[in-house]
């Protein structure tokens, strides 16, 4: 097992980087919030995730402890790969997440390429317990984002624009109109 990787960024993309470290060169798939965040010739240490298949061998990375836990909770659940599981990551925070599990909100998962109704449902069956065990939410985190989404859709905002702009929105913004508030600063500029 791989348990990190810590070298230079020679190389990224939108879902994955290249990491350099003594001579070898390794393509890790991340989050696309990761991967902005990243510049090339940057120094970094990820937290890897090695899936092993007959024709496959492929790392995945992460920036917490947390967000590889998570990683390996979506892909124990069955129908869900480890490409699916990264970009319910990419799309959602974690504490999103977790609010859209413990609350059922269906609507939070299937708004996720990929994730349908069945699958959102296996994974609120799946996670619920164990969110509950290591979840620590107060009950103002996490505001419903499905309604900032559909706000900001209406506003004529595509889907992936308003996803990836809610993700930006800062934790210590409360409420939905605080937050629609932070949304469309984000996306004006400002």
């Amino acid at each position: 097992m791989i348990y990190s990787l810590q070298g230079t960024i020679t190389e990224k993309e939108r879902d994955f980087i290249v990491i350099e470290t003594n001579g070898v060169s390794f393509q890790v798939f991340v989050t696309s919030s990761l991967s902005e965040k990243i510049r090339l010739g940057q120094n970094l240490k990820i937290l890897t995730y090695l899936e092993v298949k007959e024709d496959v061998l492929a790392l995945y990375g992460f920036e917490s402890k947390k967000e590889l836990q998570y990683f390996k909770y979506l892909v124990a659940i069955s129908g869900i790969g480890p490409k699916s599981a990264l970009n319910v990551l990419s799309l959602i925070r974690i504490e999103d997440l977790e609010k859209a599990v413990l609350n059922e909100k269906l609507d939070i998962l299937t708004k996720v390429s990929g994730i349908g109704k069945k699958t959102a449902q296996r994974i609120i069956l799946e996670l619920k317990e164990k969110i509950k065990k290591t979840a620590n939410l107060s009950s103002s985190q996490g505001e419903d984002d499905s309604l900032l989404i559909d706000a900001l859709m209406a506003m004529g905002y595509s889907l992936a624009q308003a996803r990836e702009t809610i993700k930006k929105v800062p934790l210590e913004a409360k409420g939905t109109d605080q937050r629609l508030k932070q949304a469309l600063k984000i996306l004006s500029g400002r």
